[in-house]
């Protein structure tokens, strides 16, 4: 994997722990939805299906890393400031979030189904992590990125657990999507940080 972008400085291990940080943000920023919608759709899944499910929402999200980060390399040639108008993205989604703040999200059913549409939905979440991965260096675009991967491991074991709670489901669906357009913000000030906005707006 080939990450381009602002070199690591300083303190490695402070490198680290920012891009874990960055990492844990993207991921919020972008997963929580998804989440409770894979944590119904195991409701619907047969047990002995669990696994299949499991490993093609893993293999879909890691598809979309990958292409996040083969996106962004291959925008090296373009300046990390301009990358950053790419905020406009998150912000778009936190309006689109915020009009359709009481819809529950479509459950979805088979391995096969998972991977297709955690892809093919993932626009929002390329959108996001093109410029996060694009601004990083090649140990902190890796460390980010896995950091996601990661995370993402992590909830497909909590939403089997979930699933055996209905009403939790319900609940974070709801809430969800009132604290998605918030998070949405949340991402788009963190990409034009990245991008070094800030010091060029002054």
């Amino acid at each position: 994997m080939v990450l381009s972008g602002r070199a690591g400085y300083g303190d490695p291990m402070h490198d680290v722990m920012v891009a874990i940080a960055i990492g844990v943000g993207a991921f919020l920023g972008t997963m929580i939805d998804n989440f409770f919608a894979f944590a119904a759709q195991l409701v619907l899944t047969e047990p002995k299906r669990f696994r299949r499910v499991s490993y093609a929402h893993v293999i879909g999200v890691l598809v979309l890393i990958i292409g996040s980060a083969a996106v962004g390399s291959a925008l090296n040639f373009i300046s990390l400031k301009w990358i950053g108008i790419l905020a406009v993205a998150p912000l778009a989604l936190a309006w689109h979030g915020w009009r359709h703040r009481n819809e529950l999200a479509p459950q979805r059913r088979g391995a096969t189904t998972t991977f297709l549409v955690t892809v093919g939905l993932g626009g929002d979440n390329i959108a996001i992590w093109i410029p996060i991965l694009r601004a990083q260096g090649v140990l902190r675009g890796i460390t980010v990125a896995t950091t996601i991967l990661v995370l993402d491991i992590g909830a497909v074991f909590l939403a089997r657990f979930v699933a055996k709670r209905p009403s939790a489901i319900q609940f974070g669906q709801r809430w969800s999507a009132q604290l998605m357009p918030i998070l949405y913000c949340g991402l788009a000030v963190l990409i034009v940080w990245q991008c070094e906005w800030f010091s060029f707006l002054g």
